[in-house]
């Protein structure tokens, strides 16, 4: 396999190119074009894509490590068996991803737009998706524990069955989010009910 180690390279074009099976160590792209790219296999340790463009991907079996990717582009990307450990997708969205099976390990989803997105019995524990667009996403029984959902949009947000214990939640998700059967915990129970103006007393 082929590793890299260049550090930077700026408003490079890769669209269609074969990248498959790379190693990618300690470098940053920056305005890359990456659309329908083959980058199955790759991996990635402590690099940056800031603003890059994945339209058409492939990304499967990539696997990404401490990697950060702000403000990048995922429209009809390929993320199956794809595995992102310690990594961050402030500002990216993704939109029509083939997004299952794949791990996200403590991954910053801040600001992500990922409405719509099929989300369906993904582990995502300990992420965060402070203020997401989770408009119409797909998280049914996703296992969400410990995930800080704080300012997400979470209108028409699909949470049938989901694991929502330890998740830190605003009022609102209890009343725009579809949550019948979810496993919660007291405190949000109270929390749930209060959201729909009942009066809990002990």
């Amino acid at each position: 396999m082929e590793e890299v180690h260049e550090n930077q390279i700026i408003g490079e074009d890769y669209s269609d190119a074969r990248l498959d099976q790379q190693q990618w160590h300690d470098r940053e792209y920056v305005a890359c074009n990456f659309r329908d790219a083959d980058l199955s296999g790759v991996k990635t340790t402590a690099v940056v894509f800031t603003e890059c463009d994945f339209t058409g991907t492939d990304l499967t079996e990539s696997v990404h490590v401490n990697a950060a990717f702000r403000s990048c582009t995922f429209a009809r990307t390929n993320l199956q068996h794809s595995v992102f450990r310690h990594s961050t997708m402030i500002g990216s969205t993704f939109v029509d991803c083939r997004m299952r099976p794949s791990t996200f390990d403590e991954v910053d989803f801040t600001l992500v737009g990922m409405g719509g997105a099929d989300m369906r019995g993904m582990d995502l524990t300990n992420c965060r998706m402070v203020e997401a667009n989770l408009v119409n996403t797909d998280l049914r029984k996703a296992i969400l524990r410990s995930v800080d959902l704080s300012g997400a949009r979470t209108v028409g947000a699909k949470m049938q069955e989901s694991d929502l214990r330890g998740a830190r939640i605003d009022a609102h998700l209890w009343m725009s989010a579809t949550v019948t059967g979810a496993r919660i915990e007291l405190t949000q129970a109270v929390a749930y009910a209060q959201a729909h103006g009942l009066s809990v007393e002990g």
